[in-house]
């Protein structure tokens, strides 16, 4: 039987150091960029354009393993803890209902 966990989140984040839109989204894209290398999560700027010293991430992360998933979720809010660039303000997340399936040869 095959089982898949999925978690779906927000992270929320404080970049005091950005004057504009630009640096915002240099930080950002960096952030993205980590999360995603170190993580293997799919993750996205949900951001308003006009406020630049503010981040707002979606992400979702697919797992055949709990443990694993939950692993992961405390090592990302670790990552993002430790940063000079931003402070963490939020990181909210969701599990949806796990979906088993029996494979048939």
């Amino acid at each position: 039987m095959v089982t898949i966990f999925a978690v779906h989140g927000k992270i929320e984040l404080f970049l005091p150091a950005s004057q504009s839109l630009k640096e915002r989204r240099r930080i950002v894209h960096s952030v993205k960029s980590r999360l995603q290398n170190n993580f293997n999560i799919s993750i996205v700027d949900s951001s308003e354009d006009n406020v630049w010293q503010r981040a707002t991430l979606g992400f979702a992360i697919v797992s055949s393993n709990f443990s694993g998933l939950q692993e992961t979720l405390e090592a990302i809010d670790r990552h993002l803890g430790n940063n000079p660039d931003f402070e963490l303000i939020e990181l909210k997340y969701g599990y949806f209902p796990s979906i088993s399936e029996t494979l048939s040869p």
